[in-house]
């Protein structure tokens, strides 16, 4: 390891008493998608004790923010560290995103004092809403990452996978709208929206047996009616199709708006899907990128696992085809614990979630490093970006 690393990893193991409470303030204070006020706030101030320039409210979200060291203007070249801090309904943190902003801030403070002047810009970019909100994607389209080169953060997981695929997403409202009459007397003069939801549903499960293994859909009903003597006049779900292709996704997608249409053609009811943006995209891997992080890893005996092949969805697979981006996956338990459990949730706050939580502050600022310090390392990753 040289002598700036050796730096930064003494700066942040300074840091890790405020590491750790930026993490445990998020967990005991969960805030959901574009609610994660308190967090922005909070945010703001830690970045602001450590003399950075901070702006709240970037790209017209209100709990985003855009944070750069006073000290240090522009770069030639510029990383941006991603702070997610939104929390899930009922659970709280149980995706460990008061993890990931904790780590990306900790990187951004060892960085600051670390980096020469020579060595290009950083800074850090809070995205809120990645839990079903995307956030990201309303930042992209506002201009907030214009400019910056490659964009880093890190994921708590079950395993250590530095280049994990993710899958692209979309999410949609399906209602049927049917006629209200007495379920017992005057059955024939119904049309039942409920019934028709339920073939729809019937239908996507029929359809299922028929996927590729990198292909999902599920779904829940959000309503079914008021009362069971009557014949429910509106009934709703709401789904989430996913595929490994923005192509795949699409084509899933295609064919359950057909199950929902052959569903409602055979109650008379009539449909309406309206997709609730924006769609994700499935993440663009950036070998290079990649490579630079897994060799950190190797500098802390962190080995890389073999990929389980589970997978999910996130706003930074948007932001990947915008930019070169990393998101790699490090553990904080093992295997045996889903995520968006409340088990995963308090794993966050045990002594291995924590040392996680300081590794991936160490790596993350040493990848983004080793990218501001590297013509050839650059070169690679806009190489590997730049291929279809």
């Amino acid at each position: 390891m040289d002598r700036v690393k050796e730096s930064i990893n003494r700066v942040i193991d300074g840091l890790t008493d405020k590491i750790t409470a930026i993490s445990r303030y998020l967990l005991e204070n969960p805030e959901t998608a574009y609610q994660e006020y308190k967090a922005c706030e909070y945010l703001s101030r830690v970045l602001e004790k450590h003399d950075f320039e901070v702006e709240q409210g970037v790209g017209g979200v209100e709990t985003a923010f855009f944070a750069r060291p006073k000290d240090r203007g522009p770069g030639r070249t510029t990383v941006a560290l991603l702070a997610e801090y939104d929390a899930l309904p009922k659970i709280g943190h149980g995706c460990g995103h008061n993890l990931i902003a904790a780590a990306s801030l900790g990187a951004a403070i060892g960085l600051q004092s670390a980096l020469s002047d020579s060595a290009g810009g950083f800074v850090v970019v809070g995205t809120p809403a990645e839990e079903g909100g995307g956030g990201k994607v309303r930042l992209i389209e506002a201009g907030v990452f214009n400019g910056i080169n490659a964009a880093m953060m890190f994921h708590p997981s079950q395993q250590n996978i530095p280049g994990k695929d993710m899958l692209g997403r979309i999410k949609f409202k399906m209602e049927f709208h049917g006629r209200t009459s007495h379920a017992s007397n005057s059955p024939d003069k119904g049309i039942n929206a409920l019934d028709a939801l339920v073939l729809a549903f019937t239908n996507i499960n029929a359809l299922r047996q028929g996927l590729r293994s990198d292909g999902r859909i599920h779904g829940i009903i959000t309503h079914g009616g008021d009362a069971p003597n009557i014949i429910p006049d509106y009934a709703a779900g709401l789904f989430y199709v996913r595929g490994a292709s923005i192509r795949y996704r699409d084509e899933i997608f295609d064919k359950v708006v057909r199950c929902a249409q052959a569903a409602a053609m055979a109650v008379g009811a009539k449909v309406n899907i309206e997709i609730d943006g924006p769609k994700i995209d499935p993440f663009k891997h950036n070998p290079a990128l990649q490579s630079a992080f897994t060799k950190n890893m190797e500098l802390f005996d962190i080995a890389v696992d073999t990929d389980n092949g589970r997978r999910g969805s996130s706003d930074i697979g948007n932001l990947s085809h915008f930019l070169p981006a990393i998101h790699p996956f490090l553990s904080i338990l093992d295997g045996g614990i889903a995520g968006h459990s409340t088990e995963f949730r308090d794993a966050t706050d045990t002594d291995k979630g924590r040392a996680t939580l300081l590794a991936a502050a160490k790596l993350l600022a040493m990848t983004a490093y080793d990218f501001l310090n590297s013509t050839r390392l650059q070169e690679q990753v806009a190489m590997d970006f730049r291929k279809e």
